[in-house]
């Protein structure tokens, strides 16, 4: 326990002295850079990094947008919005790629969606992404952080551990159900070391396939996410 306090004492007092060089460095570069070290270390850089969004050199705004991106905080995001009214394309496309990043809740679900595979060898490209966007329609409602496709695993990793989240991997396979139905298998791993926790399917039969899917994605859900625990 000493040795946690003393870790994140450290912590503290390292973003107490870059917030400071962030505030007052006269070289808008090393200010800049400043920015850039804080979106790697935890939430309690968000208020400095939200008062340089109004630095007088776009390339610190700039900075301070990516870092608060990068740091995915609620109040951060809040920030980022308020910023809208930026004039300078480069600070513009900097808070765009910012909020686009999804804010991640400590100690909640945060999970990766892996796109849809065919197992019935006939479905379009339209039906697998609408299966996908309900997937991650009904996660987000039962409070669920989405992971961005493509995350190294050392960033995955390290957010995780930092902000003490239940990290889980979702694979999703449609196979057939007779001439007109469709079956939903859904395997659930961790995130992202992916050990197996279980897997859990939903039939249906009869109508359009998007009206099957909108009746079996919910159910499949709530299925895993009462056996896996996933109540916020």
């Amino acid at each position: 326990m000493v040795l946690f306090g003393h870790a994140a004492a450290a912590q503290d007092a390292r973003i107490t002295y870059l917030a400071k060089q962030l505030a007052t460095a006269k070289d808008p570069r090393v200010r800049a850079q400043t920015a850039v070290i804080l979106g790697g270390t935890s939430a309690a850089a968000v208020a400095p990094l939200c008062r340089a969004l109004k630095d007088e050199e776009p390339v610190v705004r700039a900075a301070a947008a990516n870092a608060l991106g990068e740091l995915r905080q609620p109040d951060g995001a809040a920030c980022l919005k308020a910023a809208q009214g930026e004039t300078d394309p480069s600070v513009r496309a900097a808070l765009s790629r910012a909020l686009a990043t999804p804010v991640v809740s400590q100690g909640g679900l945060y999970v990766q969606i892996e796109p849809v595979e065919d197992k019935v060898g006939s479905l379009t490209p339209d039906v697998l992404k609408f299966t996908e966007e309900l997937i991650k329609d009904k996660l987000q409602g039962i409070g669920a952080s989405l992971a961005p496709r493509g995350e190294a695993r050392q960033t995955a990793t390290s957010l995780i551990k930092s902000r003490q989240l239940k990290g889980f991997l979702v694979r999703t396979h449609l196979l057939p159900n007779g001439a007109a139905g469709l079956k939903i298998e859904m395997r659930i791993m961790t995130y992202p070391d992916q050990a197996l926790q279980g897997s859990w399917n939903v039939k249906a039969a009869g109508g359009k396939y998007e009206s099957q899917l909108k009746a079996m994605v919910p159910r499949v859900v709530d299925d895993a996410a009462a056996d896996l625990d996933w109540k916020q």
